[in-house]
């Protein structure tokens, strides 16, 4: 009888180790830090349990079930935010690459069929319409990463056909119509509402003052939420929206003071400075030797 597979614990690179597909089975049992970040490739998420209290992504905020499923595209900003209390977090993580999805979709146009339905909608979020059919796709999941914890022969092949085969599985549910909205009438948690905001207007300027009086509350009642749930400033979090947007953007060879500009800083020498602040590069030395595989993280 094969033994469960074994998780892994969060890792905070968040690279790719190969170039083509990689999963994680993930389980941590102590309270995490997940910094807002983005990927050069694409990230299909499934929720085990968690204590999460919403997991953002781009300017959606989404109250999480076990089995449902992120869909989050290239260079789209996400994080997970928890409650308070210390509980089991665990999840799947597929990560897919470009240059590996568009040999898929030259092999069959479908193969993105979930992909591209989410962008049309502008969600990302698909919740299965029955257990089983979210069972069956994690219990998919679960033989892909037994199998890349393993020596057997083939192994490389297995899992990348394994991959393709939970891609086959995943459409076809959605193209089933076995799933419900993601589209939700509940009120969106304060946090929530403001994260979203900030990812709509991090080109515009934002201060604490203003943004607190669009949401009819006090600066203060904005920091502590930042503060008590994501464990960092309001200011802060503009920042790494701002910076992570910004290396995404240089990585497409946009000029860097258009990508200035498009970040909200007024000048170029004010965007460089953070740049080379939180980063340790300058905008021009990461255009030279950045990977299209990599983004880099905030030092502070």
């Amino acid at each position: 009888m094969k033994n469960s597979p074994r998780p892994m614990h969060f890792d905070p690179s968040q690279e790719m180790q190969t170039r083509e597909t990689e999963l994680r089975y993930c389980l941590d049992e102590t309270m995490l830090t997940v910094d807002l970040h983005a990927h050069p490739f694409y990230e299909i998420y499934f929720f085990v349990e968690g204590n999460l209290e919403s997991y953002v992504v781009g300017n959606r905020s989404y109250h999480l079930r076990r089995g449902d499923i992120l869909m989050i595209p290239p260079s789209v900003l996400h994080h997970p935010v928890f409650h308070s209390e210390p509980k089991r977090y665990v999840r799947f993580v597929l990560w897919l690459s470009m240059s590996f999805l568009d040999q898929l979709i030259q092999t069959d146009p479908d193969i993105d069929y979930v992909m591209r339905l989410c962008h049309e909608r502008k969600e990302y979020m698909i919740r299965c319409s029955a257990p089983a059919l979210a069972q069956s796709l994690e219990n998919h999941l679960q033989t892909i990463w037994y199998e890349s914890q393993g020596d057997a022969l083939c192994k490389k092949a297995y899992e990348k056909y394994s991959c393709l085969g939970f891609l086959i599985q995943l459409n076809r549910t959605v193209s089933d119509q076995n799933v419900i909205s993601s589209i939700h009438d509940h009120k969106s948690p304060l946090l929530d509402q403001i994260l979203a905001f900030v990812q709509e207007n991090y080109s515009a300027p934002l201060t604490l003052k203003k943004v607190a009086e669009y949401f009819f509350v006090s600066p203060s009642t904005v920091e502590h939420l930042f503060s008590q749930k994501l464990g960092k400033s309001f200011y802060r979090y503009v920042i790494e929206c701002r910076l992570i947007t910004a290396q995404s953007m240089i990585q497409q060879g946009i000029p860097l003071k258009e990508v200035s500009r498009a970040c909200g800083y007024s000048d170029y020498s004010n965007f460089y400075k953070s740049f080379v602040k939180e980063l340790g590069v300058s905008p021009s030395d990461f255009r030279s030797y950045a990977t299209p595989d990599h983004f880099l993280i905030s030092r502070s």
